[in-house]
């Protein structure tokens, strides 16, 4: 509760800040970091919960608990469910770590398909909290390892077919935000000799980590968000770059999907935020994917894709690059990935539309 406190407060001077801090820094516009800002803010509290999903004793029905989630609405439904995940997953480990079958509970029926992809990635986010939480503080490559191991066998034994990747990929969220890009090198040796088919996962989770860190809440001076040169410099290799600025332009097309008028701000300033990289346009068609999946009733992705910005050449790029990757993501590629129940490999970096192709026969 104590770090929900921090985070409430966090949430009300955050956006106060961000918006002195630039209107003394040129070339940036104060009213749109603000409420990009506010918008991370308001995330972060849902997912966290001030009040919490579960409660202590497990006794409400997790049926139940999703219900008061989409009550909410549409938009917070997602980062809830998320919340539910972690919370659930964070009350099993308190009675033991031999945990089987988590989200395969009887009554989460077809009816609650909608709920499984930020289920998984929160309850990734629960599992690796709690082994990081006891790690020495100098962790050797050995515990970092053991860890690794531990986690990746939690998430393979309680993940549905088709949603591993939601929940592993919270390694590399959970890891970046917890430690430092020193600790993500040692996680990525030890996916090396455990699970290399979840390198691409962690380093996309590690990037989505990037845009929610409090230390790059305050857009830079070189570029607005900081978070796309922290991308650069800790990716181990160039593919992984694209991976983490997939991660990293995922959680800013979510989050501010409702508020486009950040987005706009982005395609405006095409060059510093990296648009014309695959990873960015990658990283939009992957989170319109997931908000379809868990909120396909959500008004506000129609609404975001036909935005229409003031400035003709921003309006053009507009309609090329969101509209056209959000036309992507909920004609092309969710109905593919959700008929051969793939719909975590929008959880890491890819050519999706390749594997769309391939999926159908026809790559």
């Amino acid at each position: 509760m104590q770090n929900r406190t921090v985070l409430k407060l966090f949430g009300l001077l955050a956006p106060f800040f961000t918006w002195l801090f630039t209107a003394f820094l040129s070339g940036r516009k104060p009213s749109v970091h603000k409420t990009e800002c506010a918008n991370k803010c308001h995330i972060m509290q849902l997912v966290q919960s001030l009040g919490g999903y579960v409660d202590p004793e497990g006794k409400t029905p997790l049926t139940k608990v999703l219900e008061r989630c989409y009550a909410l609405g549409p938009f917070p439904a997602l980062w809830a469910v998320e919340g539910v995940g972690k919370d659930l997953a964070e009350f099993e480990m308190t009675k033991g770590s031999d945990i089987k079958g988590l989200l395969d509970q009887p009554d989460l029926g077809p009816e609650w398909d909608k709920a499984q992809l930020m289920l998984h990635a929160g309850i990734g986010i629960g599992f690796v909290k709690h082994y990081i939480e006891r790690l020495p503080a100098q962790a050797s490559d050995e515990e970092v390892r053991t860890m690794v191991r531990t986690v990746v066998k939690l998430c393979r034994e309680n993940s549905r077919p088709g949603y591993y990747g939601a929940a592993i990929e919270s390694l590399g969220l959970a890891s970046r935000f917890m430690k430092d890009p020193a600790f993500c090198k040692q996680v990525h040796r030890g996916l090396l000799a455990e699970a290399t088919d979840s390198i691409g996962y962690f380093w996309r989770g590690a990037g989505r980590c990037l845009y929610f860190h409090p230390s790059n809440f305050i857009p830079g001076t070189a570029r607005p968000m900081r978070a796309i040169d922290n991308g650069i410099a800790e990716a181990p290799t160039p593919e992984m770059r694209q991976t983490m600025l997939a991660g990293t332009a995922w959680a800013f097309t979510v989050v501010n999907m409702a508020t486009p008028e950040v987005m706009e701000w982005a395609l405006a300033h095409y060059d510093d935020y990296n648009c014309s990289d695959p990873g960015f346009r990658n990283g939009i068609i992957s989170s319109v994917v997931m908000r379809y999946d868990t909120t396909p009733d959500f008004e506000g992705i129609r609404r975001f894709r036909d935005h229409s910005p003031a400035d003709p050449k921003v309006r053009e790029i507009w309609k090329s690059l969101v509209a056209g990757a959000v036309d992507t993501a909920v004609n092309v590629v969710h109905p593919v990935l959700a008929k051969h129940k793939r719909l975590d490999e929008v959880f890491q970096y890819q050519d999706i539309e390749a594997l769309v192709r391939q999926l159908e026969g026809k790559g």
